[in-house]
């Protein structure tokens, strides 16, 4: 299926059940690789099955056909290509290709077939606006190249897993995107992926233990939501998140409906003396103070 209009290249790694595909429970797994492309390689025109694929580029630049269409794509870039479409790969000249791709489908009576590949979301979706850009794939192709390597037990059983929590991350990306048009991170992508932190925070603003947490939520790198957030906002996320907590602390004060100890719980500080300080240190003024003083308004 991967057939290149070219002699050798560069690093071909390429899990090939095409023919007998592969099936780990739900799972129906066609292919699975990686192809280093030479310079202006081919890969040949070809329908495609019954079958999703989805190719991440690691490096280099192209185009990506899409019955016929061509799909500028770059670093970091993926591209879902559904169904019974044709498909054609070409590696640009000066700067090949690196990609990972992955064919895959579940079994008819699995719900990752009726309800998350084939939702209409999905399918909707014009070659256009199939193109996301974000370096955290790179880790969720590599796992799946890792695993399949696996001779351990239980590595068909994590497979499977791990393909199912990918086909759910590619549902969370693409089923909102039909009313925007792609644009690189560096614009539009960016400032919603803002916005999106922004609301997260505020969401959940008290289970929040690790902000980490935020970028397992949005599938991201959280060394790279902090860069943006710092970038659009001029203040950290942590800043940010301190603050929300300060300011509700703040309204809970006022409220009079909890304890300052009981505040600093709901808050997830690691102590009253660590909230004490903290509040402090925003408000000037200590919360037991600042809580004496609502109460003295409101007796007024």
């Amino acid at each position: 299926m991967k057939n290149l209009d070219t002699t050798e290249n560069k690093f071909l790694n390429d899990f090939n059940f095409f023919f007998d595909p592969k099936v780990v429970g739900e799972l129906i797994l066609y292919q699975l690789g990686e192809i280093y492309c030479d310079e202006n390689a081919v890969c040949k025109t070809h329908t495609h099955m019954d079958f999703f694929e989805l190719t991440f580029i690691v490096s280099g630049k192209g185009k990506i056909y899409c019955n016929d269409t061509p799909i500028a794509v770059e670093k970091n870039d993926l591209f879902l290509s559904l169904p019974h479409e044709q498909h054609k790969i070409v590696s640009d000249e000066k700067e090949p290709l690196r990609y990972y791709f992955i064919s895959l489908n579940f079994l008819s009576s699995s719900m990752f077939k009726t309800e998350i590949l084939y939702s209409p979301n999905i399918l909707s979706l014009p070659a256009n606006l199939r193109v996301h850009n974000s370096p955290t794939w790179a880790n969720a192709f590599i796992a799946l190249l890792s695993c399949i390597q696996d001779t351990a037990k239980f590595s068909d059983l994590k497979l499977e897993l791990l393909a199912k929590t990918f086909c759910i991350n590619i549902w969370q990306t693409y089923q909102a995107l039909p009313q925007k048009k792609y644009s690189s991170p560096k614009g539009f992508e960016e400032q919603n992926l803002f916005y999106k932190i922004i609301h997260y925070i505020d969401e959940h603003l008290t289970s929040i233990h690790n902000l980490t947490e935020i970028a397992d939520a949005l599938h991201y790198n959280y060394v790279y939501i902090s860069r943006i957030f710092k970038l659009k906002s001029g203040k950290s996320i942590y800043q940010y998140y301190s603050e929300r907590k300060l300011l509700l602390a703040e309204r809970l004060l006022k409220e009079g409906e909890m304890s300052i100890t009981k505040i600093a719980e709901h808050l997830n500080y690691s102590s009253i003396y660590v909230f004490s300080r903290s509040f402090k240190k925003f408000f000037g003024i200590s919360p037991s103070h600042y809580e004496s003083q609502a109460k003295k308004k409101k007796e007024n």
